[in-house]
């Protein structure tokens, strides 16, 4: 049951016992410090496939996938148009690659034409670019500064209505000053007994 220490024996009378040495300390790692935290997982497009005929407009604050046919406006962040995608309406957007047909005008920053499109109308832009091969009908121009308005994502909204609210709130807290009404000045030189 019991046992003895046998290095306490084998040391001899007088020596002083074994002291168990501490554990190395992990230092950390200076290149893992410098490394940025990790990214969130990118958001996955709003997709309509092949098979999907949407008719009425949509507006979305992230990016959208056309594989199928939407009769009515887009007005999203990034739109991709497939190779089967096929939208009549007016598109607006930050960044649009179509590669399938558009009937209708286009609103981008940016606007990539690919060889296998097919587009009818006029193309507002900053940065246009039309692959070899590509079907182009319409005018392109520059787009104004004040044309582009992407809608917000709910992040986006949720932020900017907090400090509308609480500017709302103490402006019904605040008192209303009140003034008093004016009096009519009485006139000057009038007499108030009647002449004889």
């Amino acid at each position: 049951m019991f046992s003895r220490d046998k290095s306490k024996e084998s040391a001899g009378p007088g020596a002083t016992p074994a002291v168990p040495k501490p554990a190395p300390v992990k230092r950390p790692d200076p290149a893992a410090e410098n490394q940025p935290p990790p990214q969130r997982a990118a958001v996955k497009p709003s997709v309509i496939t092949e098979s999907l005929h949407v008719t009425g407009n949509l507006a979305s604050g992230g990016e959208l996938l056309v594989d199928g046919a939407v009769t009515g406006d887009i007005h999203v962040r990034t739109l991709t148009i497939g190779a089967s995608g096929k939208v009549e309406g007016k598109i607006v957007a930050e960044e649009i690659t179509v590669s399938g047909s558009v009937d209708g005008q286009i609103s981008a920053k940016s606007v990539m034409i690919g060889r296998t499109a097919h587009v009818t109308g006029d193309v507002l832009h900053d940065v246009l670019s039309i692959e070899s091969g590509a079907e182009f009908q319409g005018r392109c121009q520059r787009r104004p500064a004040n044309e582009l308005e992407v809608p917000k994502t709910a992040s986006q909204m949720a932020q900017e209505q907090k400090p509308g609210q609480a500017t709302q709130k103490t402006a019904k807290a605040q008192p209303q000053a009140s003034v008093p009404p004016v009096k009519p000045a009485k006139a000057v030189g009038a007499s108030a007994t009647p002449a004889n």
